[in-house]
């Protein structure tokens, strides 16, 4: 399960942590600095991470990627 839950806005997509009302969007971020939505998925990851010490998530893609890789 995610520690985060999403829902669209204005212009972008709010991430809200599950435990608690902490969020981030993707319009808090910058493009120049890669996929918006994978910064704000990062950010809202580490804030679980470091205040509920939650386990931090990876994605089937990435478990997939790395064993192609491997």
């Amino acid at each position: 399960m995610k520690p985060y839950r999403t829902e669209r806005i204005k212009n972008g997509i709010k991430f809200t942590c599950t435990h608690c009302e902490h969020s981030v969007c993707t319009l808090d971020f910058d493009v120049r600095n890669g996929n918006l939505r994978t910064q704000a998925a990062t950010a809202i990851n580490k804030h679980a991470t470091q205040a509920h010490q939650e386990p931090p998530t990876v994605s089937t893609l990435d478990v997939e990627l790395r064993s192609w890789r491997g």
